[in-house]
């Protein structure tokens, strides 16, 4: 996405949220607007080949007339016959323009309504994300687009043709015959009632189809995941009975979908077969007894069987609008997220980190109606360069901490500071570009070692790339067992590595970008001791200008850090060095030293 294109991007953002009333369907047609010239055109085509078609029974009553008469020469009908070969031909070349521009509007819209959709899920803040299922984003994102792309770059179009065809029908119907025309016209607010009873029901039908679906979607993305896991405690049997019951869930929501349908159809083919039967009756009685001629009825039935295909398609399309209505409404739902961690208006550039790091008063929680909070009234200060490891039970809010300082969540009160500054007062680039994070999930994309290494900055020389890899302990590996080195593109999620190796390229990654502040989330779990000890003897000499918080539950890497915080129910319960917390007798870290060294796992 260019400059331009992103502006753009965020200008539709600001107008959406700026609307809140505005229907999801409209927000979606929005996306037309820019294309507004280039519609207009194409429905301007769609009616005037439309007109020109319906043209054709008009000469061709007359044609019959002519023949059917022995009086009449045949050659009387060769020019008729000509002019409504001229008019195909004409209007052929109307449909060839009209689909070629039709289609690249729509291809168009789809694009950058695709786009807006991943651009503004990569905007989201970590508690927007945590709430939204990767499968559901991944339907939301694939085949309710997909569905859209059918309504935007064809149906709307065809729509605005098909009831312009459907009227002109009417018009030269009434032309032909009134009393004739009268009697279609009369048939109308049945085939009305149909269309309004099979809306109202469609609506849920389609709503709980497209919510199954995304669950289904999702199970099916996780398990993929998992499936070693699945494998590994033989729970084969019970992941394929669980979707199982989502798969029949769907079917029944799908099979309901169709007896709707089937219910529907045959209706409004029975209205339609009704009232031609009535119509060819009653116009044999018309021709009996000259009230019109043969022709005319022809040329009636024709261009009442012209308007049959309309009006299918326009009751087929206001039928589909419930779809359409929810898949928009799924969509919009995202495209109208605000964001929770964004920038003030006027956000300055974070200065280079110098790495003192403190937490006023700060408290946190996950969801504002919660009552419990995760971080409550956290008061701590590093100096530059300090290493801080962090311990604590689970839930006792050790990833929290860490995950406050580059504002992957904003706190609820208080206020976090680094050299003196707001965190909350500068960019989130010029924050987030300057501080390593290394989570406890070792998410690898399926790229090149190389560029995953240099995810963080894409203009890293070899040689840094390579540095940040030997510190991590990886480089030896990738040298002497990776088929292409650096360039061996690594299986999805990571799958040709181990799991410790993924853990070391992920330290590799924060290490790249030299950071002035690097978070260590329990990222040695997945690698032995003796790997650890390595890492953690060529980090002491990387890394020690930069503040680090390392969130470990090995003693024998915790003791040897600048400080030691101990946390319990989001609270900071300890803190000092290993020998200040060794000497406080009753302690909490104390105990659990001396017990994992009594256990021997302390060394």
């Amino acid at each position: 996405m260019n400059r331009e294109e992103r502006g753009n991007f965020f200008k539709r953002r600001e107008r959406f949220i700026q609307n809140p009333s505005k229907t999801s369907v409209r927000l979606v047609l929005s996306y037309l607007w820019d294309y507004k010239f280039r519609f207009i055109l194409i429905s301007g085509l769609g009616i005037l080949q439309s007109a020109l078609f319906l043209t054709i029974p008009l000469f061709l009553g007359p044609s019959l007339d002519i023949l059917v008469n022995p009086a009449n020469s045949i050659e009387e009908v060769y020019p008729l016959f000509l002019l409504m070969i001229l008019i195909q031909v004409f209007v052929a070349i109307l449909a060839g323009i009209r689909i070629w521009i039709n289609r690249w509007v729509g291809t168009n819209i789809i694009y950058r309504l695709r786009t807006d959709l991943f651009s503004t899920i990569q905007l989201m803040s970590f508690s927007w994300l945590d709430s939204h299922k990767t499968g559901d984003l991944l339907s939301r994102t694939t085949s309710d687009v997909n569905l859209l792309k059918e309504f935007l770059g064809n149906n709307l179009q065809m729509f605005i043709r098909q009831f312009v065809t459907f009227s002109l029908s009417f018009v030269i119907m009434f032309i032909i015959n009134v009393e004739l025309a009268f009697y279609v016209l009369s048939i109308s607010p049945a085939l009305f009632y149909v269309l309004f009873v099979f809306r109202k029901k469609m609506r849920p039908a389609f709503k709980k189809s497209r919510e199954t679906y995304s669950d289904l979607t999702h199970d099916i993305q996780e398990n993929v995941q998992g499936i070693k896991v699945v494998k590994s405690f033989a729970r084969e049997n019970h992941e394929i009975s669980q979707f199982t019951d989502l798969n029949d869930e769907y079917y029944k929501d799908s099979i309901k979908i169709i007896k709707i349908q089937a219910t529907f159809d045959p209706l409004i083919y029975l209205i339609d077969n009704a009232a031609f039967l009535i119509v060819l009756l009653l116009g044999s009685l018309f021709v009996y007894n000259d009230s019109i001629t043969f022709g005319a009825l022809f040329a009636f039935i024709l261009v009442m069987n012209f308007s049959v295909e309309p009006l299918y398609f326009i009751t087929r399309f206001l039928a589909n609008m419930p779809q359409i209505s929810e898949v928009s409404e799924r969509i919009a739902s995202i495209l109208t997220s605000k964001i929770e961690v964004k920038e003030k208006p006027h956000a300055t550039v974070m200065p280079s980190i110098n790495g003192v790091v403190e937490f006023r008063n700060v408290s946190f929680k996950y969801n504002h109606e919660n009552k419990k909070y995760i971080l409550n009234n956290i008061n701590f200060k590093t100096k530059p360069g300090e290493t801080v490891a962090i311990l604590g039970g689970t839930g006792s809010g050790k990833s929290t901490f860490v995950k406050m300082i580059p504002r992957f969540y904003d706190v609820n009160e208080g206020e976090i500071l680094i050299d003196g500054v707001n965190i909350q007062d500068v960019t989130l680039k010029s924050l987030r570009k300057q501080i390593g994070y290394v989570s406890q999930e070792r998410i690898l994309f399926s790229r090149s070692i190389k560029e995953n290494i240099a995810f963080g900055n894409r203009n890293l020389e070899e040689e840094e790339i390579r540095n940040a890899a030997n510190i991590a302990d990886i480089n030896e590996f990738i040298e002497n067992e990776l088929p292409k080195k650096y360039g061996t593109k690594v299986g999805e999620r990571g799958m040709t590595l181990s799991g410790g190796q993924k853990q070391r390229v992920a330290i590799a990654r924060a290490l790249a970008v030299k950071p002035r502040i690097l978070l260590l989330d329990d990222c040695f779990s997945s690698v032995d001791v003796d790997t650890e000890y390595e890492i953690q003897k060529k980090l002491k000499d990387a890394i020690k200008n930069t503040t680090t918080f390392l969130i470990t539950q090995r003693l024998s890497t915790v003791r040897h850090a600048d400080r030691i915080l101990v946390m319990e129910d989001g609270e900071i319960i300890q803190s000092g060095t290993h020998q200040e917390l060794i000497n406080q007798k009753g302690g909490v870290y104390r105990k659990l030293y001396l017990t994992l060294e009594v256990e021997g796992i302390s060394k």
